[in-house]
């Protein structure tokens, strides 16, 4: 009966941790080749389609963006030779 609540209680632990993992997003800022990372707590990615954030004149700026979870290669570029 020990052996089974042990096992129990280290399942919910790792559940537990597994959840509260935060998530890299990769974001690709509409009309500008700017790629952001973002870093989530919960939810998904995908559902990403804006960022506020506050430049050094404290100007407040919104960027429209396209995010994935995929995870890249960090700044790699892919050349095709033609």
């Amino acid at each position: 009966m020990k052996k089974k609540l042990l096992l129990v209680a280290a399942a919910i632990m790792l559940l537990t941790v597994a959840c509260t993992k935060d998530k890299n997003c990769r974001c690709a800022v509409l009309g500008t080749q700017t790629v952001r990372i973002v870093t989530i707590s919960k939810g998904d990615c995908h559902s990403l389609s804006f960022a506020r954030y506050y430049d050094i004149l404290d100007n407040l700026h919104v960027d429209t963006l396209v995010c994935t979870d995929y995870p890249f290669e960090a700044d790699s570029l892919i050349v095709y030779n033609k």
